[in-house]
């Protein structure tokens, strides 16, 4: 998929330094949430990295000491007065954003704080290595607007497993680090004063390795994955979550969460 041009860099930072690359989510005000510019800013920062070959490791943070509240709500409710086409193009954004970061020639450190909501977990599961506090929440909180976890089933699935998928995407549980390194979703628990140091280290530990050898290792690893190609688990997904943001329930559910009232199939 082509590059997606960025409009406002403000949302999304990016520094680099001594072959190793940040990517700060800069929207603290809406705790980082993933609006169709800041996907766009994402992909930008994303496909100027991966063709840099000095840069050799990825970090992703969020500002504010917030991770990510999931993608924008405002945005997610623009679907329900859009078609069909638009709302897979807004579904494509997050697809292509996520295939990025799972196919991203270098490591990727996640770095998670307070929470990770909907989507943002999406950015965990396509992740090499992702450290969190302990006092982290995080939830597949889709269903509970009438929605679908689509664009980022694929990656979860392929990182926790059907099993575990089922139980978490279906219940909508808030569920803590603790339970998420279990799962193999968050790989190690540190309080926030020892996780500077610790992406540093992480950071030292695969500048030592070959570019090349990694980006390698990590195409072979993603190709061992799923039984369905990538085209058709790109429009199995693009379909459902196109179909989920025009439903009755995608609507009631969207509408609900900014009246703020339970949605009517609680009652």
């Amino acid at each position: 998929m082509a590059s997606t041009e960025c409009n406002n860099k403000g949302l999304v930072k990016l520094n680099q330094s001594n072959g190793i690359s940040h990517i700060l989510l800069n929207d603290s005000s809406r705790k980082n949430a993933l609006s169709k510019d800041m996907l766009k800013c994402l992909i930008a920062s994303l496909e100027k990295i991966k063709c840099d070959n000095k840069q050799k490791v990825l970090v992703i943070r969020g500002a504010g000491n917030v991770f990510c509240s999931g993608a924008d709500l405002r945005w997610m409710k623009k679907g329900l007065n859009q078609t069909d086409k638009e709302n897979r193009a807004d579904a494509a954004l997050f697809f292509q954003l996520f295939e990025l970061l799972n196919n991203f020639p270098g490591p990727v450190i996640v770095w998670v704080e307070k929470y990770a909501i909907g989507g943002a977990l999406g950015l965990l599961a396509c992740a090499d290595y992702v450290i969190a506090e302990s006092n982290v929440k995080l939830s597949f909180s889709e269903v509970k607007l009438g929605l679908v976890p689509a664009t980022i089933a694929p990656f979860v699935v392929n990182k926790i497993g059907l099993s575990q998928a089922r139980v978490l995407m279906l219940s909508a549980q808030t569920f803590t680090a603790k339970k998420a390194k279990k799962l193999g979703l968050i790989h190690e628990i540190l309080t926030a004063k020892a996780i500077p140091d610790r992406v540093d280290g992480l950071c030292s530990l695969f500048k030592a390795n070959g570019s090349q050898a990694m980006a390698s290792t990590k195409h072979l690893l993603n190709e061992l994955g799923s039984p369905l190609n990538s085209h058709e688990i790109k429009e199995l997904c693009l379909a459902k979550i196109a179909e989920s943001r025009k439903s009755d329930e995608g609507q009631e559910g969207v509408k609900a969460f900014f009246e703020k009232r339970q949605p009517e199939w609680y009652k």
